[in-house]
């Protein structure tokens, strides 16, 4: 070695910036830009009834408590089929 060259064990253990083509900044930027569309576009209200009473919310309101619930619906279901599975 000429003494100017850096060593490969030499880097302290940190992991080296990668180079190339930063694909999670683009994925990252392509995603807040879909969320904002969504945003956009799902702006009207709408008029839903919950059965014993209506409201007039936001479109995107609508969308987000219609994921919740989804999730949630999912969480209870597998607690349920996990319990029935290690009975049987």
């Amino acid at each position: 070695m000429t003494g100017t060259e850096p060593e490969a064990a030499d880097s302290g253990g940190k992991p080296q910036p990668e180079s190339g083509t930063p694909w999670r900044l683009i994925v990252f930027g392509a995603l807040a830009v879909y969320a904002i569309l969504i945003i956009l576009f799902n702006r009207k209200q709408v008029e839903v009834s919950f059965v014993f009473f209506s409201a007039q919310i936001s479109l995107l309101v609508l969308i987000l408590l219609c994921v919740v619930i989804g999730f949630a619906a999912g969480f209870l279901f597998d607690g349920l089929r996990r319990r029935r599975k290690g009975a049987g």
